[in-house]
């Protein structure tokens, strides 16, 4: 039996939890974002570390991308890698359309 409920919670985990494989699909829904180091923060990564990216890729799209993979690497004090996670930032940067587009993807 508790086999059985180990197996659902590593199922329900498995679809909530987002990895580094899954970068494509964070930084395609999170395209129109241009405030990466805003979203960093929020997702829990250190501002030295959102520095050290900014200085070594300077460009934006490159910048998020890499900000992101360290995020789902769980770099810093990030957040749990959850799409939850991202709309809750979303929501306090005041992306309130693009936070709520994913949320309903999700249902």
């Amino acid at each position: 039996k508790n086999l059985n409920l180990h197996f659902f919670y590593n199922v329900e985990h498995s679809k909530n939890h987002l990895d580094i494989s899954d970068l494509e699909d964070v930084e395609e829904s999170l395209k129109e974002i241009v405030d990466w180091m805003d979203l960093g923060l929020r997702l829990g990564l250190w501002h030295p570390t959102l520095r050290k990216i900014e200085e070594d890729l300077n460009r934006v799209d490159k910048c998020k991308r890499e900000m992101l993979a360290a995020w789902l690497r769980g770099e810093d004090n990030s957040k749990d890698s959850t799409w939850s996670t991202i709309v809750d930032a979303l929501h306090g940067m005041d992306k309130h359309l693009l936070a709520n587009d994913i949320s309903q993807r999700l249902k």
